[in-house]
């Protein structure tokens, strides 16, 4: 099979290079995603890094659209799918706890499930197991809305994230050392609580303020879990629908 000739007139791509194909562009798009975000690379982008032109990246693939969503596919299959015998509550905790490195090593992918839905099909498989999970636990019509509330709580949480060390980075830093400024104001008691311990854990230590992070999000997982466990004590027990 002859190469492709590279974009911008730079000659054709070298004949040791392997064959193009869709695993292997989606391969190249999902080193984009990690290094820029997904939101961040065009298809003009993609080609020039596998010296093609931007026609052979829809020919194998599709558009932007479709690679992105290959990407995302193959992000959320990173995904490790808890043993479906746990309990309902150690399965959720242990898929959204571990799904969030995941999803912050490739920034844009939790955006993607978020706004897009579960569309892709790694996705639709943890949907599947999910709301199965769910409903042997005793949610039963309400198991789907039991699924999206705690997944979307999740990984909306990491979306923000992700938004925040992508437009903002030094955000955090600043909100900690305003905050930190707080920690002995007589008169704004509540400020004073979280300015101290906000102060303990450092207020320009990019570690500590990535540990802060770590555990809102592990405390955002826990009382979402509370809170879907509160439904099985109604009487109802599903709760809302669909």
């Amino acid at each position: 099979m002859p190469s492709s000739p590279a974009p911008g007139g730079r000659g054709r791509r070298p004949v040791d290079r392997p064959p193009i194909t869709p695993a292997g562009i989606v391969d190249a798009a999902l080193r984009l995603t990690e290094t820029d975000g997904l939101d961040a690379w065009s298809t003009r982008q993609l080609a020039a890094a596998l010296e093609v032109w931007p026609r052979a990246v829809y020919h194998h693939v599709g558009d932007r659209d479709a690679v992105a969503d290959a990407v995302a596919d193959r992000v959320v299959s990173m995904i490790p799918l808890p043993p479906r015998e746990l309990p309902w509550r150690e399965w959720f905790g242990s898929l959204l706890l571990e799904g969030r490195p995941v999803l912050r090593r490739y920034r844009g992918v939790a955006r993607r499930l978020v706004r897009i839905g579960p569309i892709i099909p790694s996705a639709l498989t943890m949907m599947d197991r999910g709301i199965l999970v769910l409903q042997e636990a005793g949610f039963g019509d309400g198991a789907t809305a039991a699924y999206r509330y705690l997944t979307n709580s999740a990984f909306t949480l990491v979306m923000v994230e992700d938004d925040r060390a992508e437009n903002l980075p030094e955000a955090r830093v600043r909100l900690a050392g305003a905050l930190a400024a707080h920690r002995d104001d007589p008169e704004r008691r509540g400020l004073a609580a979280v300015g101290a311990a906000v102060t303990s854990r450092g207020t320009d230590d990019p570690e500590a303020i990535a540990a802060l992070e770590d555990d809102f999000y592990a405390y955002t997982v826990e009382r979402s879990l509370d809170g879907v466990a509160a439904v099985l004590e109604r009487p109802d027990r599903g709760g809302l629908q669909g």
